[in-house]
């Protein structure tokens, strides 16, 4: 399905009687009243969308300087959104409307942004969008650094792969195509044998039916395409929807890119509102490769946190 087609969502859901009918399909396999909760809840999807909607239109014609607060609080809206239609009770109590995220106190001097870090907290909107949303209960971390997270999102190789650093994975097909091609040097990268990378290539992509490993090349053909751009072991460019997988060890680990977005943006937010000083002296001087990657990585971020929350909410028609 193509960026448009799949933004088209924001446009059906903006009438009353077609999301009461589009939550109606969401909670129909879900132990509660599905048409009354429908009801209730039509207008509050109706408004958080548009709430995100105006956040990210007020963003993009703000200075640099606030775009990561605005930036962060749409995203949360638009996560509100994908939240209702999988628990209509939402929210169940007010420890859930907490960012659910902490970043480290950072020192003045020798600070990069790159390696700065947040930490995850046990309660919270990012706790309850990872259990909820992408049914993770635990994470293998409770610290991410900014440069394995932007590692994770595959329209940053250009910078990556500019700065002469290494990229940040291997594009191995398209999202609705049936054969993924791996590089065969992904074992060394990972350190795997072959016998242990078949055991866990069903882990990564649950659609594997068959492995074939070639001078060159390991095939993964799959039982359908990969069902959802939200699998937490790869990577989808929003443009073209070319699948990327790590090129790194250190990187397989199940996050999917929305979290890694949500974790971005709200260590910049933070960075914003109260590390001021910093935050001028990099929007204002040349001295820092900071100021790059966070350049670059907000003009990615405005387009694909829309598209891939609309890929979510559009999953639930598809499957009804």
């Amino acid at each position: 399905m193509n960026i448009r087609n799949i933004l088209s969502i924001y446009t059906k859901l903006q009438s009353s009687p077609l999301s009461q009918q589009y939550l109606q399909k969401c909670y129909e396999s879900l132990d509660v009243d599905a048409e009354r909760k429908s009801y209730d809840n039509a207008y509050r999807l109706i408004y958080y969308l548009e709430h995100g909607q105006t956040f990210y239109k007020q963003a993009e014609q703000s200075p640099l300087s606030v775009q990561p607060i605005l930036y962060f609080y749409g995203m949360a809206q638009f996560i509100k959104a994908a939240i209702l239609t999988k628990r209509p009770d939402y929210p169940e109590s007010t420890s859930v409307l907490a960012h659910g995220v902490t970043s480290r106190k950072r020192k003045k001097q020798n600070y990069s942004f790159l390696q700065d870090e947040v930490k995850i907290q046990n309660k919270g909107l990012f706790s309850y969008v990872s259990e909820h949303m992408f049914h993770m209960e635990h994470f293998p971390k409770e610290k991410f650094t900014m440069d394995e997270l932007l590692r994770r999102i595959p329209e940053m190789k250009e910078i990556y792969g500019f700065l002469d650093t290494p990229s940040n994975g291997y594009p191995i097909g398209q999202k609705e195509g049936k054969v993924l091609t791996i590089p065969i040097s992904i074992l060394d990268d990972y350190h795997w044998s072959e016998n242990y990378f078949k055991q866990h290539i069903a882990t990564i992509v649950p659609e594997c039916e068959e492995i074939k490993i070639e001078q060159h090349s390991i095939k993964v053909l799959l039982t359908s395409p990969i069902s959802t751009i939200h699998n937490p072991y790869l990577y989808v460019n929003h443009e073209d929807e070319q699948l990327f997988i790590p090129n790194q060890r250190s990187l397989q680990y199940p996050l999917p890119e929305l979290l890694s977005h949500y974790l971005i943006l709200y260590n910049l937010s933070m960075l914003s509102r109260y590390e001021t000083e910093w935050w001028g002296d990099i929007l204002h001087s040349y001295t820092s490769e900071d100021l790059v990657y966070i350049r670059t990585f907000l003009e990615i971020s405005k387009t694909k946190i829309p598209w891939l929350i609309a890929d979510f909410l559009a999953s639930h028609v598809t499957k009804n």
